[in-house]
């Protein structure tokens, strides 16, 4: 059996793992779940009780959830390199870091555009506070990722891996929520 990412519509952070699987060139399948409508029953949660992306079910036919499990559990299988580097390699303890930070503190700037986002009333007065509070604290963790980044195309070294697909799932709600000015981090 090839392994099965189920991933998120629209906008899922788990798209990231997307291009990393894309990148590692192995088989594997995809299933698109739709975040809004298909994901908050009982078949779903019978797959993941939080009813959440992402979500991997193996080849071996176990379900792993969270992004930075299946970054893990993709990058023990990367063979190649193609998206990791050596393990206990100064470069993998980079790369580690820089995943680290973009699951956690960036990925967590953006959740009160994502709470006004998903609120079906409220008052506009508490909308607008999410929604600048919000702007704020993206732009905020964008000069700290900035600040993290060596001068090189990529997150860690002349190559994309792991810490780069991890931020390509996040980094473009930026623009959906319009946070910040996308020039301004290229």
């Amino acid at each position: 059996m090839e392994p099965i990412l189920l991933y998120g519509f629209p906008l899922g952070s788990s798209m990231g793992l997307v291009a990393a699987f894309e990148r590692v060139g192995q088989p594997y399948r995809l299933c698109r779940v739709d975040m809004l409508t298909e994901m908050k029953n009982d078949a779903y949660a019978s797959i993941n009780g939080r009813q959440e992306t992402p979500v991997l079910i193996t080849d071996e036919g176990r379900v792993l959830t969270e992004t930075m499990a299946i970054a893990a559990w993709l990058e023990a299988r990367d063979t190649q390199r193609r998206i990791s580097f050596e393990p206990r390699s100064p470069e993998a303890d980079r790369m580690h870091q820089l995943m680290a930070f973009v699951n956690t503190g960036f990925t967590a700037a953006f959740t009160p555009l994502w709470a006004a986002y998903e609120m079906e009333s409220a008052e506009p007065v508490l909308l607008a506070t999410l929604r600048d509070f919000g702007r704020k604290v993206v732009t905020n963790r964008h000069d700290q990722l900035e600040a993290m980044i060596l001068d090189t195309d990529f997150l860690v070294g002349g190559r994309l891996t792991l810490a780069d697909t991890t931020l390509i799932g996040v980094a473009r709600w930026a623009e959906f929520h319009q946070a910040v000015d996308g020039t301004a981090y290229p």
